[in-house]
């Protein structure tokens, strides 16, 4: 970071539990470049979320299921939680993680999707998406297409009723994901979007103010995205950047919820600007004195 963390928290006011966090950790392996391995970024994305998802209390039930598809002769694996004061006729939640493309797994999600699953008395449907540099665009894209799919057609075997309404919810490049998905799959009821990346040209002023975190750093998500995509020429494809989609008008109604200190927050506002001037219902989350990342430290942040 160019200026030190003191002055970082004073000039930006961050929230008190942003600033203990960030003392603790400094800025994270995302904010060190591109001088980590794909191996490190994993092994720090299961190791925060043991460290800062906190004991998540949780009754219900958890299932797994192999989605089949015709990507991946595998499957798509998917973890299905059930709170147990579920109502009849409940929403299900598509979950995308977030991980730069590279990290990230149901596991480093287990804690948010279980508390959120107890708290908003629905159904989760954890994804594990391939992930690159195993796996180039559009593989993930694909999976979610796949997965959203299948919980449509199979709302009763995970526990839903065939009136239930499904809606996704991604963070980070699990944004990504779920923006592209409700361009490309009918039937969806809601998108929810945590400081989504939409734009992989990063050209928003907030990439610029926020260039080096703290916490994930622009050359981090640049980084990411190199290994993501097949060649330079895809961060201008729709799918990759769903902010560069002609048209808006079929998608379904958005919350798009926003760190104050993050270099994703200017895409964000920007896709809630452009779908309600296409007439679709958005609204806007801005947790301030938050920093990217906030969203699954539940025991932290």
């Amino acid at each position: 970071m160019p200026e030190g963390l003191e002055e970082f928290f004073s000039k930006y006011k961050l929230h008190e539990e942003s600033v203990s966090y960030l003392r603790e950790t400094g800025p994270g392996i995302q904010g060190h470049g591109s001088s980590f391995s794909v191996d490190e970024v994993r092994a720090s994305a299961i190791d925060s979320s043991k460290k800062y998802g906190g004991e998540v209390e949780f009754e219900g039930s958890v299932k797994e299921f192999k989605v089949p598809s015709f990507s991946t002769s595998e499957g798509v694996p998917v973890t299905v939680i059930k709170s147990r004061t579920c109502k009849p006729r409940t929403p299900i939640v598509v979950y995308f993680h977030g991980g730069g493309f590279v990290a990230g797994s149901r596991e480093t999600e287990e804690p948010i999707t279980k508390q959120l699953a107890r708290e908003g008395e629905c159904i989760f449907v954890n994804v594990e998406y391939r992930l690159a540099p195993e796996n180039k665009f559009p593989a993930p894209f694909d999976d979610a297409k796949c997965v959203l799919r299948w919980v449509i057609m199979n709302k009763s075997l995970i526990g839903g009723m065939n009136d239930s309404k499904v809606g996704v919810l991604g963070v980070g490049v699990g944004g990504t994901i779920a923006a592209t998905v409700c361009q490309e799959v009918p039937s969806i009821a809601f998108q929810i979007l945590v400081y989504p990346l939409l734009d992989l040209r990063f050209g928003q002023p907030s990439c610029q103010e926020f260039s080096d975190g703290p916490l994930t750093a622009k050359k981090f998500l640049e980084w990411g995205t190199t290994l993501f995509l097949n060649d330079n020429t895809e961060s201008e494809n729709q799918r990759a950047s769903p902010l560069l989609r002609p048209s808006f008008t079929k998608v379904p109604p958005l919350l798009v919820i926003l760190a104050d200190v993050d270099p994703l927050k200017d895409q964000g506002y920007e896709y809630k600007r452009i779908l309600k001037d296409s007439g679709i219902d958005a609204e806007s989350l801005l947790v301030r004195g938050s920093v990217h990342g906030f969203f699954t430290f539940p025991g932290n942040i």
